[in-house]
Formats: structure tokens, C-alpha cells, sequence
């Protein structure tokens, strides 16, 4: 089977190891969660483990019976039990040792070994932004929110700031991988690998990383209070950017707790984006329309996060033989990307994997099958890969995101970076907004 697709699946958390039954997501009325408040919910029998006192929210352990007893405090909001998103690890292309092997990909000449591969580069035209204005992302900080990070890796290790990046994921350091694939080290690459000679480059090679873990490396499983956790620290941080390659499994069914808990999230994404970060995640990989998607109840289905408001969503496009004809169109909406206006913003290099051949090709010292080299490649844990899904495809807008904020001076606001985005992309599908490509594929040279 050639798929590859990241996917998240909703289930009941659990605080495994726990005294207490259960963990919830607590929102104060106000934009705030001070000391007062949380002794309050302490004397209720509550055990705050988390507070972030700029959006009102706190991250609370107890037994089944405390939302009940949070009613008498009447600074409370809501009391909901947390979440966890859930998502199957993703079968991958053939991985790649850390042993070298003998203008664009596939005859850059680059003396990245592996550019080559790296089809998603023409497709966006960072090479000639690159050659035009010099560009590299240099002074922009990106907060990569995913499965954890190769910290060592030759590829990220230039630009990660591990003094900035944090796990929030219990029981799990950020550096703390399963050997082969790591999705999130995979991401990474694709924004910020370093131009350093040796195996893939990034979009802005010279960005900084900030690695943020809120989805487990060995589970698959991250809560709602991990992402609120990991936004508000990249805001902390001070992070220009944040990608979040990630998307719930079927569409996430707009019930009471949800709504709910989305709007805790959306606390978070205000929060992020009145202190200069913008926010990039992907559409989704099953193929929903969610511009009229319902699931089985008649409950209203949303992308999250890539279709809460104020986070650009991005769906996925590839080539179909692109190792047989590199000339081929690079611009063909992926047959797994999720898609809808009131999620899709801009489309950029997914992958995809409907090139119906078996044939070997050789490229940049790789002789794989042919459908293979139509999967977008990239760093992974101790060497590199190919994957594809929605998730790849955001971290191409994120890079040429950390482009445009580097070409203008390390800081733009979230509406100025969106406003240069739209500028430069080149308008695909139906002329103007349209539901599968959003306002265009993605273009560095036109955004600069």
C-alpha cells in the first residue's frame, strides 16, 4: 500500500497513573487565571497542573465529581473534561541512512546530496527567491508543534534552539524518539533544514527552530490541553510562526464539549496572535468537504486546528510521475487533501502517491519506484524519508512565511504575513478563492 497520512482520532482521556479520575480543561470568565482562582479550585479538590493566566485557562486533575463542585465558583467559565487527539502512525517511503550517496530539483548540482529529491522547492519557487533577494529566514523564529524533534540530527541541529523547546507530553522528553520515522522531525526539515552541504534543505534554511512537543512519539496521542499548552509557549517564546501538521480524523464533530474545548484553543490561538504570531496548520487528509460536512448525528464537522479562526489552512498538491517527467504538473490537488473555504487558505506540495506504475527511477543516487519520488522527502530520525500528507504540505507555507518575515525585517504582524501570502500565490483551480487550493499555491519568489 503506497499511503501515507497522518490521521488523529478523538477518544476519552485518561490520567493514567493518577490518583485523580479524570483531567479537565478550566476557563475562567476573565482573560485570566490568577493565584486566587486557583486556590479556589485546589480547596474544591482540584489539582491544578497547568495555568495560563493571559488566556484564563487552567489544566486541572480530579475526581468525576469536581465539575459539579466548580459550579459554586462563580469566576468559572466551564469545566471540561480534556480530550486526547489520537493519531495512527503513518506507514512512510523508504527511509535513508546518514551516508552521503554520489538551479531546482532534479539537477540543482547542490552539494545538499539531497536536494535533488526535494521536488516541493520548484514547486513553490524558493530557489529563485533565494537567488533574488538572498533570503534564508535568517533572525525568524518557528515553533514547530508535533511529535518531538531529532535534536541531533545534522540537518536540524544548526538551527534548533533547545533552550526555547519543551515537551508537553507527560512522561516524554522532547528528544525522547522510537527509532525510524518521527513526524515531527520530518516537518522540521521541511521549514528549516540547514543549507550546510550535507543531506536536505529546508524553505528557510536559516529560520530558527523551536521544537514543541504535544503529540507522543510512541502513543500518538496529544489533548487538547498539550496544544493550548504548546501555543501559548510559543507566544511566550516569542515565536514568529507556529506549524501545527496536524488534523483530526474524520473532521472533528462540533458537540457541546468540544465547542467548548475549541474555544479554550481558541483562547490560545488570540492570545498567540495579539503577540505577532501567526498560525499554520493542515486541512486534513480524508478527502471531507468542510464546507457541508456533518457526521452521522447531524453535528456540524470542523478542521481542527486548520479551520479555527485566525490559523491559515493549507491543503495538500503533488505531481503524478514527477521522477518519470520532472516537468510534469506540480500543481494537482492531492487525492487524500481535505479541502472547504472555510478551511483552505493556500495549497503547497503534500505528496501523493496515485502514480500508477511500478517502474524504477534513479534520482540524486536513489533507485526506488517511480511513485515513490512523488512523496515529498525530508529529514527524519537519524536520516531522512518520504512522506505524504497534508502535513507536509504546511510546512512549505510555513517557510516561505519565515521568508517573507525575514525580507521584512524579523516581525510582521499575523494579518500582514497572511496579506503577502495571498500577494504572491499563484491562483490555481477556480479564479479567485475556491474550496481546493484556497487563494493559490503558495509562491516565495512572487511574496517577496
Amino acid at each position: 500500500m503506497k499511503r501515507f497520512s497522518l490521521v488523529l482520532a478523538i477518544a476519552a482521556a485518561t490520567a493514567a497513573g493518577s490518583a485523580h479520575a479524570a483531567t479537565y480543561v478550566v476557563q475562567a470568565r476573565a482573560l485570566d487565571f490568577d493565584a486566587a482562582l486557583s486556590a479556589q479550585v485546589e480547596a474544591l479538590g482540584g489539582q491544578v497542573v497547568a495555568r495560563h493566566p493571559g488566556i484564563g485557562v487552567a489544566i486541572v486533575e480530579s475526581d468525576t465529581g469536581f465539575p459539579a463542585r466548580a459550579r459554586r465558583v462563580r469566576a468559572l467559565q466551564s469545566v471540561t473534561e480534556d480530550r486526547v487527539l489520537e493519531f495512527g502512525l503513518p506507514r512512510t517511503g523508504p527511509t535513508v541512512d546518514l551516508t552521503e550517496t554520489a538551479a531546482n530539483p532534479p539537477n540543482s548540482g547542490d552539494d545538499d546530496f539531497f536536494f535533488d529529491l526535494q521536488w516541493g522547492h520548484d514547486a513553490i519557487d524558493a530557489p529563485e527567491a533565494w537567488e533574488r533577494t538572498g533570503e534564508r529566514g535568517a533572525g525568524v523564529r518557528v515553533a514547530v508543534l508535533d511529535s518531538g524533534i531529532d535534536c541531533d540530527h545534522p540537518d536540524l541541529a544548526p538551527n534548533l534552539n533547545l533552550a526555547l523547546s519543551a515537551s508537553f507530553v507527560d512522561g516524554e522528553a522532547l528528544c525522547d524518539l522510537p527509532a525510524g520515522f518521527n513526524h515531527g522531525t520530518h516537518v522540521a526539515g521541511t521549514v528549516a533544514a540547514a543549507d550546510n552541504a550535507y543531506g536536505t534543505i529546508g524553505v528557510a534554511p536559516e529560520a530558527e527552530i523551536v521544537a514543541v512537543k504535544v503529540l507522543s512519539a510512541y502513543t500518538g496521542s496529544g489533548s487538547f490541553a498539550s496544544i493550548i499548552g504548546g501555543i501559548v509557549h510559543a507566544a511566550d517564546v516569542d515565536a514568529d510562526l507556529v506549524n501545527m501538521s496536524l488534523g483530526v480524523q474524520g473532521g472533528l464533530p462540533v458537540t457541546p464539549d468540544t465547542h467548548t474545548l475549541v474555544g479554550a484553543v481558541l483562547r490560545a490561538v488570540t492570545y498567540a496572535r495579539q503577540n505577532g504570531t501567526t498560525l499554520i496548520a493542515s486541512a486534513g487528509n480524508d478527502g471531507i468537504d468542510f464546507d457541508t460536512a456533518t457526521d452521522g448525528f447531524g453535528n456540524k464537522l470542523i478542521a481542527f486546528p486548520g479551520g479555527l479562526h485566525g490559523v491559515i489552512g493549507v491543503s495538500a498538491t503533488a505531481p503524478e510521475g514527477w521522477a518519470l517527467s520532472p516537468m510534469t504538473d506540480l500543481d494537482l490537488l492531492s487525492h487524500y487533501s481535505s479541502f472547504g473555504k472555510v478551511v483552505v487558505n493556500f495549497a503547497a506540495p503534500g505528496g501523493d502517491w496515485d502514480y500508477p506504475g511500478n517502474e524504477v527511477c534513479l534520482i540524486a543516487g536513489q533507485l526506488r519506484p517511480c511513485w515513490v519520488f512523488d512523496y515529498m522527502f525530508s529529514t527524519s530520525n537519524n536520516g531522512w524519508g518520504w512522506a505524504s500528507g497534508t502535513s507536509m504540505a504546511a510546512p512549505h507555507v510555513t517557510g516561505v512565511a519565515a521568508l517573507i518575515i525575514g525580507a521584512n525585517g524579523g516581525s510582521m504582524s499575523p494579518s500582514a504575513v497572511l496579506s503577502a501570502l495571498t500577494h504572491g500565490a499563484d491562483d490555481k483551480g477556480a479564479a479567485g478563492l475556491d474550496a481546493q487550493y484556497g487563494r493559490g499555491r503558495v509562491n516565495a519568489d512572487k511574496s517577496l
